[in-house]
């Protein structure tokens, strides 16, 4: 009776077991990424900093005590706007006294043209001698010249009086003031009063190796507008622009070639003295597959990509890759838009496994971690 029961246990062990073995086994999880179609873009990627189209430093071009500001700090300022005034006093003494000079010589200037047209005619008649009548012309003549020179002294004058007042030689935006009312300014103070930038457009200049410069000169080739983003901290474009100076030189203590893009700024999202990376496009092809680069598997027999299908089994499909943009990759040939690929979790899989999508977080350890599967400590 004893002997019967194990037999029984056993025979039940063994049911069991051939149940579990036949049974479908329980779904494996992966991350599953769709196939897309698209334009793809050949780009190269250089870091820079941010420039306005037009900078300008505002100095004063006379020197005299700054009495009044007529700008706002960080805010928009137009041409020709009040920028700042200086104490016109001493300068309007200036021109009052060279119009005085003005008047005086007006009047010795009348006296030598009249003294010598009343002795021009005594020449003809013996009553002047020749070298009299010679030094009244030159005397006229001398008289003419001081009345000239006096004009011009007085058109420096109100010139210069016109720079007591300061006014912004382009609009854009100002920055912080360098110097306080009160103070004494002069042409020679290296600060200035403020900087002013047009930043709508901007400039963003960057580097790229010297490998890049062969592909950015076939971009260029025949005038051809080559796009460039400008790229957040989040790696998203946030302005685009166009190339439009590439420079005339290789540094060669870094091996970097600059070159410069143009954006709208429309939004003032670029911002001068910035850093930010700027992305330039050299090629777009259009109608490509792409795929996550992690989707991408390497075999005996060559590139691969696990494909699930409609009955949520996975199966190999070989696949010809093209270029690697960022984080995706290209395949030519083995696949079409909006199939499903694994993207992560392929250690685990074998051909027909069926699997369970699994979300995808860059926080989440990959299912053919290493450190999950204890191969490292």
């Amino acid at each position: 009776m004893r002997l019967s029961c194990s037999v029984l246990l056993a025979a039940m062990v063994v049911s069991a077991c051939g149940e579990a073995r036949h049974g479908d086994p329980t779904p494996v999880p992966v991350v599953i990424a769709i196939a897309q179609t698209g334009t793809a873009r050949d780009t190269l990627t250089g870091l820079g900093h941010v420039e306005g189209a037009v900078t300008v430093t505002v100095h004063a071009q006379v020197a005299g005590q700054l009495l009044s500001l007529g700008f706002a700090e960080g805010r928009p300022v137009t041409q020709g706007q009040v920028i700042a005034k200086l104490d016109p006093r001493p300068l309007t003494a200036t021109l009052a006294q060279d119009e005085a000079v003005l008047a005086r010589d007006l009047a010795v200037e009348a006296n030598a043209r009249d003294t010598l047209v009343r002795n021009a005619p005594l020449e003809g008649v013996g009553i002047a001698s020749a070298q009299q009548v010679a030094g009244y012309r030159a005397g006229a003549a001398q008289a003419a010249a001081a009345v000239a020179g006096d004009r011009a002294a007085i058109m420096r004058d109100r010139l210069t009086l016109a720079y007591a007042t300061i006014r912004a030689p382009i609009a854009g935006m100002a920055g912080i003031r360098m110097v306080d009312p009160g103070n004494i300014v002069s042409p020679t103070d290296s600060n200035g009063i403020v900087t002013i930038s047009r930043i709508e457009p901007a400039n963003v200049v960057f580097a790229l190796p010297q490998a890049a410069l062969a592909s950015v000169q076939a971009a260029m080739a025949g005038g051809h507008r080559v796009s460039v983003d400008a790229l957040g901290p989040d790696g998203l474009a946030i302005d685009s622009g166009v190339l439009s100076v590439l420079d005339n030189r290789v540094d060669p203590a870094s091996g970097m070639v600059l070159l410069k893009a143009g954006f709208p700024n429309r939004a003032h999202r670029l911002w001068p003295g910035a850093q930010i990376s700027a992305r330039v496009v050299l090629a777009a092809t259009p109608d490509v597959i792409r795929i996550p680069a992690s989707a991408l598997q390497s075999g005996p027999s060559g590139a691969y990509v696990w494909v699930v299908g409609n009955d949520n089994r996975a199966g190999v499909r070989p696949v010809t890759p093209g270029s690697r943009l960022g984080e995706t990759i290209v395949i030519t040939h083995g696949l079409s838009g909006g199939e499903r690929v694994v993207s992560d979790g392929q250690f685990g899989l074998v051909a027909g496994a069926r699997v369970a999508a699994a979300p995808a977080s860059p926080m989440a350890r990959r299912h053919d971690d290493p450190a999950r599967l204890g191969l490292v400590p």
